[in-house]
C-alpha cells in the first residue's frame, strides 16, 4: 500500500479536527492551549502543513489526550485495489485451478450484484 507524506498530513489533520470538535473547542482555543497561532493550526488541519513531532506533542497536550492516540491513522488508511488484487492472487496460488475458477465466478457475481444494487 502506498501512502505519502501529504496524504498522512491530510489524515492527522482530520484527526486533529474531529478530536477537537469532539471537544468542542475551536480552532482558537485549542491553538491557545497548544501554544501555536491559529492560523498555523487551521493549515495543520487542512493537511497543508506537516507539523513536527513537536507540535503534535503540543496539540495532543492541548487535546488532552495521548500522542500516540493522536499518531493512529491505521483505521483511516484503506488498502487500495493494487493491494487488494494482491492478497487475492496470494490465496488463490493456494487453490487448485478448479477452485481458483470457482472462486473467480463467485467474485463477478458479487461484483455485478455490488453494481446493480449500489
Amino acid at each position: 500500500m502506498q501512502i505519502n507524506r501529504e496524504d498522512v498530513s491530510r489524515i492527522i489533520g482530520k484527526r486533529i479536527q474531529n478530536f477537537r470538535t469532539q471537544r468542542k473547542m475551536s480552532q482558537e482555543e485549542l491553538a491557545l492551549s497548544s501554544e501555536m497561532h491559529p492560523a498555523y493550526l487551521g493549515r495543520v488541519e487542512r493537511g497543508e502543513k506537516c507539523p513536527t513531532v513537536d507540535t503534535l506533542f503540543k496539540i495532543s497536550q492541548g487535546l488532552k489526550i495521548p500522542l500516540s492516540e493522536l499518531l493512529d491513522i491505521s483505521s483511516e488508511i484503506k488498502p487500495s485495489n493494487t493491494e487488494a488484487m494482491e492478497r487475492i492472487k496470494i490465496a488463490l496460488l493456494a487453490l487448485s485451478d478448479n477452485e481458483a475458477v470457482e472462486i473467480a465466478e463467485i467474485v463477478e457475481r458479487i461484483i455485478k450484484l455490488k453494481q446493480n444494487h449500489p
